[in-house]
């Protein structure tokens, strides 16, 4: 093998660790196409799609929601966790979601958790907890970003970890990424949906 074969080996080594180091969650990057994310993206809503896979799926999710605008490209990813079998406290929902928000402390550092009841709800017993955020009246959420001294990486504004709901006994939790290209993705397809009318 001469010498020009070797280093073309390495150059085309050395991107494929370059596009690798660079890939964000799930393997996917802000400002991707859907063209580049590949595969049958499932059109939801405007600049909303359901993904049948992801590059790096994992094994707590079972459904990845984007938005993706035509020039801003990826700006937002959920992944949805499945399904998850507790009690009207919530205790299971509650583990996991512990056990998810370590996980990502590890990666991202300092961050915020909320875990409140709205004023007034009358679904203020312990075994209410799940009603209650059936009823969107309780709020269990993590949020890492800067102003919280999370550690994420340049191209990522905010990460949310949410739990939810869809029974009193059936719960799951979601991962929210916001891109720092967010805010401009929102703008071009809130136009985008405008000039229709």
């Amino acid at each position: 093998m001469n010498k020009k074969s070797i280093v073309a080996i390495v150059i085309v080594f050395m991107a494929f660790m370059v596009s690798d180091a660079m890939a964000g969650p799930f393997g996917l990057r802000k400002g991707m196409s859907l063209k580049e994310i590949g595969g049958k993206p499932e059109r939801i809503g405007n600049g909303i799609y359901k993904l049948i896979k992801v590059p790096k799926p994992h094994s707590a999710f079972e459904a990845y929601i984007v938005k993706v605008a035509p020039k801003g490209g990826l700006c937002w990813i959920k992944a949805i966790g499945k399904d998850i079998a507790t009690s009207s406290y919530g205790i299971e929902l509650k583990s996991a979601f512990q056990e998810m928000e370590k996980k990502l402390t590890a990666i991202y550092g300092e961050h915020e958790t909320i875990d409140d009841l709205l004023p007034n709800s009358i679904w203020n017993e312990p075994s209410d907890w799940m009603m209650g955020l059936i009823k969107k009246e309780r709020i269990l959420i993590a949020i890492w970003d800067s102003e919280k001294g999370s550690h994420l990486p340049s191209d990522l504004k905010q990460v949310g970890l949410i739990a939810g709901a869809t029974s009193g006994n059936t719960g799951y939790i979601a991962v929210e990424y916001s891109f720092t290209n967010k805010d401009s993705c929102d703008a071009e397809l809130a136009k985008q949906e405008d000039d229709a009318l």
